[in-house]
């Protein structure tokens, strides 16, 4: 079977980008009986610098690429405002058996199936995070849906969305969990580990977020409530912010005094290598976001041994389980005595721990692969 995945996210830094690549490697381990290739619109000079680069980490090296450089506005212009065939798309794609729309921009083809990967809707629920692209969005998310042969969630919350909100079949709507990387486990390298921390400026103790700055992410009311906190029952702990700040400067601005006085630390984008070292410093891990497809870093802080605090919006119920404490992301009363709770009850951090790593092991990319690919066969089979 040959399987053409489009790679665009794996041109980026976002969490997608990082879901897509793990999943890619995990499938081609299943056996070789299939070919996966990526997809890559490369109109731009730039994008194509962007693939080469994408294309140099070893992970990506054995995936043959499809690449076409007819414009983004002629396709965007075709699939999405006309839903009309672009001549010899088959062809030019390599002639697939299933194509996997990882951006929700689908093609229209006569032959193969189709799979839609669906994260959020967050196009729909925060259109103000798009910028120009936004109003292409739903008519984007909405010819996926009647184009797909199926639709893989990462989430049930994903699965609920995507069908009261835009009507989609849910018998075509299959809901695989994203895995969590094995970078992320209770194995501790404490030299560097330490080595990690004081490049950045981090000193122990502390309470990490890791994630963008983004307005939904709700990251404002962490530094407020970190803040009185601090002054309430003078924590000796900083509060580390890793993430990128697109989208976030307001945030940092609100910060700046806390910032200026060392006790948080805005390290913005953190190399991957670095990140679980984060992790394994933290007395605490925070995620307070207002809305989410599924939440990867609560899983990822748990598999580490990290207590989590965490809201109920979103998927983050369904991810962090009983394994966390959970609050509502706009009662900062609740809020600050969860985060007050697990920084200065060593037995409630034990027993989080514990919780969490039995929790975190439901997320396994193998068995991930294996759903996907059954989900892949039967869209195949189904044209």
């Amino acid at each position: 079977m040959r399987i053409l995945v489009d790679g665009l996210p794996l041109l980026g830094q976002a969490t997608i980008g990082r879901y897509l690549a793990q999943l890619l490697r995990h499938l081609a381990e299943l056996g070789e009986e299939h070919e996966y290739r990526l997809f890559f619109r490369a109109f731009r000079a730039d994008t194509r610098r962007r693939v080469r680069e994408a294309l140099a980490d070893p992970r990506l090296a054995g995936f043959p690429v499809r690449t076409t450089r007819v414009p983004n506005r002629v396709l965007e212009w075709c699939w999405t405002r006309r839903g009309l065939r672009v001549p010899l798309t088959e062809a030019w794609l390599g002639w697939p058996d299933v194509f996997v729309a990882t951006i929700y921009l689908t093609p229209v083809l006569r032959g193969p199936g189709l799979v839609l990967l669906a994260y959020d809707l967050s196009p729909l629920r925060f259109p103000q995070l798009y910028g120009a692209d936004q109003p292409l969005l739903p008519a984007r998310l909405r010819r996926g849906i009647e184009r797909a042969d199926a639709l893989i969630a990462i989430s049930e919350f994903t699965k609920r969305e995507f069908v009261e909100l835009l009507g989609a079949d849910p018998a075509r709507v299959h809901v695989i969990y994203p895995g969590v990387d094995a970078r992320f486990g209770p194995a501790v390298d404490a030299a560097a580990r330490d080595r990690t921390l004081a490049r950045h400026g981090v000193r122990r103790p502390y309470l990490l977020y890791v994630g963008v700055l983004a307005p939904h992410k709700n990251v404002g009311t962490l530094v407020r409530v970190f803040r009185r906190l601090k002054a309430a029952r003078r924590l000796p702990h900083q509060l580390v912010l890793c993430g990128r700040a697109a989208w976030g400067r307001e945030t940092l601005e609100a910060a700046r005094d806390l910032i200026g006085r060392g006790d948080c630390v805005a390290l913005g984008f953190a190399p991957n290598a670095d990140v679980p070292h984060l992790y394994h410093g933290a007395d605490a891990f925070a995620f307070l976001s207002l809305y989410e497809g599924f939440g990867l870093p609560v899983a990822e802080a748990m598999a580490c041994g990290v207590p989590v605090v965490t809201s109920n919006a979103g998927s983050l119920s369904e991810v962090a389980g009983d394994a966390a404490l959970q609050v509502p992301p706009t009662d900062e009363a609740a809020i600050e005595a969860a985060l007050d709770r697990v920084l200065t009850e060593a037995a409630l951090r034990e027993e989080l721990r514990a919780r969490g790593f039995r929790q975190a092991a439901r997320f396994a990319w193998p068995e991930a692969a294996r759903q996907t690919l059954k989900v892949l066969a039967a869209a195949r089979g189904g044209r």
